[in-house]
């Protein structure tokens, strides 16, 4: 499906991820509808439609897939919090399961022959040994509430191309970021804290979790490339990693923004902000890479620094 001004439904389109997707697609001659749980009046800059429905009751989403007729579909809304999955294990797998079930059940009825990206998390590989490579053919053994609802969805979405023929894939990023990211995130936590010291609403302080934790950290204008291409060219029935491929350890990321901000603010470890699982594999890409030629362009140092002056 290379051809241009395509009709692409987007789920979680006001979402931090769902913005830049938005704008992916319209920069690159498509009509991207923005499906939204509640509006707020606020713009959403690409979406040639904005349609208020609530993923989770699939009567909605149903009606919503029938009246605007997509030709393809990203689905991103869900909860992606990892803490918010043992927090709230109702709403997380009513969410991140059902919500699913309910967006492949409207496109099964309505528009079977529609192209589908169901993202899914790197999460879904679990806790691995550091550094291990991982294909996407490595067992899933997702390790928290969180990464069990997202394996699901992963594994309903391939199993509705397998069983039920829909052109269906799943995506597995690593960690994104970028400007606009929930402050319930790592860099984006530190960069609100470092723009509070250095203009000098806040004492020069900030808390901090597990320093030593690498990840693997993608722009996520790189991301929402990824899944512009496999709406384009991807193949159904196939799960891709998405991934940058260096680990990059949270201290470094700290001092990277201490010198962008011009600040040494005393750091003070927080366990409450430990997450459960701090091993993450280092994903393969080699798929995503023959398969779209998809590979990250921008620089960790560019996100970072746009994320501060956004913050």
């Amino acid at each position: 499906m290379r051809k241009k001004n395509v009709k692409i439904a987007i789920t979680g389109a006001n979402g931090f991820v769902g913005r830049f997707v938005l704008s992916e697609l319209a920069e690159n001659k498509h009509r991207p509808i923005a499906f939204v749980w509640q509006h707020d009046g606020s713009d959403l800059p690409g979406a040639s439609d904005i349609v208020e429905v609530d993923i989770g009751d699939g009567d909605a989403v149903h009606a919503a897939v029938e009246k605007a007729k997509p030709d393809a579909c990203i689905h991103l809304a869900a909860v992606s919090f990892v803490p918010d999955g043992a927090g709230n294990p109702r709403l997380t797998f009513s969410v991140n399961v059902m919500g699913t079930v309910n967006v492949l059940e409207a496109f099964r009825r309505v528009s079977p022959e529609a192209r589908i990206v169901v993202v899914s998390t790197a999460q879904v590989y679990g806790k691995c040994e550091p550094g291990r490579i991982v294909t996407e053919d490595a067992p899933l053994r997702p390790s928290h509430q969180y990464g069990i609802s997202k394996t699901a969805a992963d594994l309903l979405a391939l199993n509705y191309a397998s069983d039920l023929g829909l052109r269906t894939m799943t995506a597995r990023p690593h960690n994104h970021i970028g400007p606009g990211q929930s402050t319930n995130f790592v860099v984006a936590s530190f960069a609100r804290q470092m723009k509070e010291i250095a203009d000098g609403k806040a004492e020069p302080r900030i808390l901090v979790g597990n320093l030593e934790s690498a990840r693997y950290f993608t722009d996520v204008r790189d991301v929402a490339r990824a899944y512009r291409l496999l709406i384009e060219s991807g193949t159904p029935g196939r799960a891709y990693n998405i991934s940058s491929r260096d680990a990059v350890r949270i201290v470094d990321v700290l001092e990277t923004l201490c010198d962008l901000a011009g600040v040494r603010p005393r750091i003070e470890v927080d366990r409450s902000l430990f997450r459960p699982a701090d091993n993450y594999p280092r994903l393969d890409t080699t798929r995503i890479e023959q398969d779209i030629g998809w590979l990250p362009r921008i620089p960790l140092v560019t996100s970072l620094r746009d994320i501060l002056e956004g913050a």
